[in-house]
């Protein structure tokens, strides 16, 4: 992957909070389903799921062999005057059910994919009043740390058009940008740009009759991403807001 993004301000992967899809999979329900569907853990994985209740069994057989001995000790973990109550929520877990809660509020989504076939960027923005929740999750070649995780983000509207710009540039090889969006009005829209070697190309769908051509020869500029993320921001906020 390439390096240059993360050496600008607010723009690389140590901008984001990463967080495990089991941990969000143990979201409530009323706060899981608020998730972008096709962003959300499909299935717990089995090995880590019994590892958990294995670790719970554990730490239950701990504090009981504690108690029964008389010395007061607690497992690990498990401050003084904590009576044996386990911790179930800690700082991140807090954090990630009041980002999922604050889902409930958006008025338009966006879904940003770049991929070259070998590696994918994926991107979900929720726009609500004045702020985007983003979920990002990367896959495929280069990325295999993040295979098992997403990471997470408030962006300001004005601020998106350059944090995809960035995204894009962790897709080392030739790709396509597919953006699509929903606003709560009920209107949708697709866009696509191409990128083969490092310019960044419009196509357009023609439709004659029963046939559709597409000209990949329109250059889009260098700022096309920009651009393109811009001109959507405008039309969906637009056909969001009430009127």
């Amino acid at each position: 992957m390439n390096t240059h993004p993360a050496e600008r301000e607010g723009a690389g992967i140590d901008s984001w909070i990463v967080v495990d899809l089991d941990r969000i999979s143990r979201l409530p329900d009323r706060l899981r389903r608020l998730w972008p569907p096709d962003l959300l853990p499909r299935r717990v994985d089995r090995d880590s799921r019994a590892a958990s209740a294995e670790e719970e069994r554990s730490n239950a057989t701990a504090g009981t062999a504690a108690a029964g001995s008389g010395t007061g000790a607690a497992p690990p973990g498990m401050g003084e005057g904590s009576r044996g109550a386990k911790r179930d929520l800690d700082v991140l877990t807090a954090w990630l059910r009041g980002f999922a809660s604050e889902l409930n509020r958006v008025r338009s989504r966006i879904s940003v994919v770049v991929s070259s076939g070998v590696e994918t960027v994926h991107l979900a923005l929720c726009l609500g009043p004045g702020i985007a929740h983003a979920i990002l999750a990367l896959q495929g070649e280069g990325f295999e740390d993040f295979a098992r995780h997403q990471l997470l983000r408030r962006i300001e509207p004005g601020r998106i058009g350059h944090v995809v710009e960035d995204l894009t540039e962790l897709v080392d090889q030739d790709c396509v940008l597919t953006l699509s969006w929903a606003s709560g009005r009920g209107a949708t829209g697709l866009e696509f740009l191409r990128r083969e070697g490092g310019t960044w190309f419009r196509p357009v769908i023609e439709r004659a009759g029963d046939s559709v051509t597409v000209d990949h020869d329109v250059g889009a500029g260098e700022s096309a991403v920009r651009k393109l993320l811009s001109a959507v921001l405008t039309r969906t906020l637009t056909a969001g807001a009430p009127s």
